[in-house]
């Protein structure tokens, strides 16, 4: 094994290619039919070819996915691929749900083990890589080959490692603030349409009532990295864990400045949910929500297709959204998004069966799962959104809000673009680090030294 060299030229070769999401076209029309099993796809994507049917035969391909709060339309996407290819059926497996830190660990000791899965949702590149760089993903270009597609015709997220492609994306997800409408109404506070994390401070200050059990807090940040990373996802392009030599970028003043000002958020200010409580009292973010518990939730597009559930998540208060807010010198209009990303492992028994699943649901059935923004080259916002939010939005969205953050023109997707093999063990590193400075375990200083020289030893004994 050769050991992987600390520069930028030693990084994996991955491309991100994010295209507008904002784009309006006049003639798509109100787009009302919703998602209840519709299949009338309006995606500019070409669909994919039928099955040639080999009667008498039918293969069951097993497929992974978290995503357990959307297996009812899962469903209807696995029900009309079945139609289209007759003799191929889906097992759709939901080893976790809805709690992807975990499912990734599960899936991780899965497929190390050979479990015969032929298919993988991921949440993130970086996740993806991190399988390809352990030689549990097979590439995808003798199938894109066969299937004669240009790839980058077809999808705005151009996903390669080391000049093969090892995914089809499903969709891209700008993180926004989704905020509880009546709760800003009632502190007389406008839906913010530009504004700064010492905003989204006074914000909280104002929206945090009561006591004790009786509590809600103006504010919550759950336990993933990227809660730790919000300060620099307005300063700093591409992932946030390294500079544009390679070398790790924890010594970064606003990573600093960002930790410190939750700590104060959660600690001295008490209008965010403590981090302690999180971790000891297991919550949840969409219960903490929709439970009304929380007013403010810094997270991404996926929620979108959630709220429209007021039977798995019962509310009835209308949600409202805002951009990510800008940290000190950052960039207007900039938010940390990710793609998360369908591959097929190379223990997969019905790898071409496979192939053709993971095409059709990052097309056509992306409009019948409605899940999110999608990855297809020239997504429009009109076509797409009225999948998402069903036939009567009005009742639980802020409508306006919701065009107004993701037709912003200043709207920029800031995608981790660079994932060396080693990034799930500095993932794994922040988190830990940083959840002991947020408890009170540790100091800031000592916080930011682990973090420098923990790290500094994870890259220097990397080997690929």
């Amino acid at each position: 094994m050769r050991r992987f060299s600390k520069a930028l030229a030693l990084m994996l070769g991955i491309t991100l290619v994010f295209t507008g999401c904002g784009a309006k076209n006049s003639n798509s029309g109100d787009g009302s039919k919703g998602n209840e099993g519709n299949t009338n796809n309006t995606s500019t994507v070409k669909p994919t070819e039928p099955a040639k049917t080999d009667s008498g035969k039918q293969n069951t391909i097993v497929v992974y996915s978290w995503e357990a709060s959307l297996k009812e339309q899962n469903d209807k996407v696995i029900a009309a691929f079945e139609s289209k290819y007759p003799n191929i059926k889906v097992d759709m497996q939901y080893p976790v749900e809805n709690d992807n830190v975990k499912y990734t660990e599960k899936v991780d000791l899965l497929l190390l083990s050979g479990e015969k899965v032929d298919a993988v949702l991921e949440s993130s590149v970086a996740k993806c890589v991190s399988k390809v760089q352990r030689n549990l993903y097979q590439p995808l270009d003798q199938f894109i080959q066969a299937e004669g597609i240009n790839y980058d015709d077809v999808y705005s997220v151009n996903s390669q490692v080391d000049g093969s492609y090892y995914a089809c994306p499903i969709d891209v997800t700008p993180w926004f603030i989704m905020m509880n409408k009546d709760m800003l109404d009632k502190a007389g506070l406008p839906v913010p349409t530009s504004w700064t994390w010492d905003d989204y401070r006074e914000y909280a200050k104002k929206l945090t009532s009561g006591s004790g059990l009786d509590k809600i807090y103006g504010s919550y940040f759950h336990t993933w990295q990227n809660y730790g990373l919000m300060g620099v996802y307005s300063t700093k392009m591409d992932n946030a864990y390294y500079k544009a030599d390679g070398s790790l970028n924890f010594d970064d003043p606003n990573l600093r400045d960002w930790l410190e000002f939750r700590y104060e958020m959660e600690n001295v200010d008490e209008t965010s949910v403590p981090l302690i409580d999180i971790k000891t009292s297991n919550l949840a973010y969409r219960n903490e929500f929709f439970g009304e518990k929380v007013a403010m939730l810094p997270t991404g597009t996926w929620m979108l297709a959630e709220i429209k559930d007021a039977e798995k998540w019962p509310h009835n208060f209308k949600t409202c959204f805002a951009p990510l807010p800008t940290w000190d010198n950052g960039a207007e209009g900039r938010t940390f998004s990710d793609t998360k990303m369908f591959s097929i492992p190379k223990s997969s028994k019905y790898p071409e069966d496979a192939y053709k699943f993971i095409r059709f649901y990052t097309t056509e059935g992306a409009y019948i799962r409605a899940g999110g923004l999608t990855a297809e080259k020239n997504m429009n916002l009109d076509t797409i959104l009225p999948f998402i939010v069903g036939e009567n939005p009005d009742a639980l969205y802020d409508m306006d809000s919701v065009k107004n953050v993701l037709n912003n023109p200043k709207l920029e997707m800031n995608a981790p673009m660079t994932a060396p093999g080693y990034n799930a063990e500095i993932d794994s590193l922040f988190v830990e680090e940083i959840e002991k400075y947020l408890v009170g375990g540790e100091t800031l200083d000592d916080c930011i030294s682990n973090l420098n020289e923990r790290g500094k030893y994870i890259v220097e004994s990397f080997v690929e």
